[in-house]
């Protein structure tokens, strides 16, 4: 804990990113990734490897943008760096150890930037104007040859739903979801905007379990999204064994590779 906490007061972070929690979340989950290490592995390289094979669709290799780069534990970062004259590494928090990483490759540049453009509306947002405008950072940038969005959609609403929920509590739930899934369509508007090809690595399905794999909860986002639920990839993310968020409770979920040439 202590270790966690000198990170929090060291960590070079926007203070709307620390208010909405993204610098404490990012912290959490470098720690569950040191206790669940093991359970963690297949995830991280069949992540890895659906990143690599999108790349056969690259006939240039100018620059590579990757949302969502977290701690790069699933980002195949020294064949980016290889193969790319620029890598961006876009997402809201870098933490330290993420910018000593990256300081090891010339071409390599980490970029702090809410994809939702949520942290930038905290002083105008209201209950009657909860929507958001379009993305378009990048769009026009030129030589941009591939991108990839990494384990992103189904968090992109999260953080921004508890500050709305403290914020307005007159918000009703239905209302909340409604503005959560429209948030996830536009970044997958977003993505298809692009000139280029992308790599959309996704939860399908999140799935709260008991030590028997009775399933406690299930939140269906292909459905909800409207996703040919039979990508050519799929595999399971044990992302808490049982025990790690509850006693004798744990949570999987069906990760999908969504590429687009």
């Amino acid at each position: 804990m202590l270790t966690e906490w000198l990170l929090y007061l060291a960590a070079d972070c926007p203070q709307p990113a620390r208010k909405l929690g993204y610098l404490r979340e990012s912290i959490a989950i470098r720690s569950r990734y040191r206790r669940c290490r093991s359970a963690w592995q297949p995830h991280l390289e069949h992540s890895r490897a659906a990143l690599l094979d999108s790349l056969q669709a690259c006939t240039r290799f100018r620059t590579a943008l990757v949302f969502g780069s977290g701690l790069l534990l699933d980002i195949p970062l020294d064949e980016l760096a290889r193969r790319f004259e620029k890598v961006y590494l876009v997402d809201v928090v870098h933490l330290p150890e993420v910018r000593r990483i990256v300081r090891r490759y010339a071409n390599v540049l980490c970029i702090s930037h809410d994809v939702t453009g949520f942290m930038s509306r905290l002083d105008t947002i209201s209950p009657q104007s909860l929507d958001l405008p379009p993305p378009e950072r990048f769009l026009n940038e030129p030589g941009i040859d591939w991108i990839a969005s990494v384990n992103l959609l189904s968090q992109l609403p999260l953080l921004p739903l508890d500050w709305l929920r403290r914020r307005f509590p007159e918000l009703d739930e239905a209302t909340l979801e409604t503005w959560g899934i429209r948030l996830m369509r536009q970044h997958l508007d977003y993505l298809a905007a692009f000139a280029a090809p992308t790599c959309l690595l996704a939860d399908m399905e999140q799935t709260v379990h008991d030590r028997n794999d009775n399933v406690i909860e299930k939140i269906d986002f292909a459905a909800r999204l409207g996703f040919d639920d039979k990508a050519s990839e799929q595999w399971r993310w044990d992302i808490a064994p049982p025990g790690e968020i509850a006693p004798g409770i744990g949570s999987f979920h069906r990760v999908a590779a969504h590429k687009h040439y």
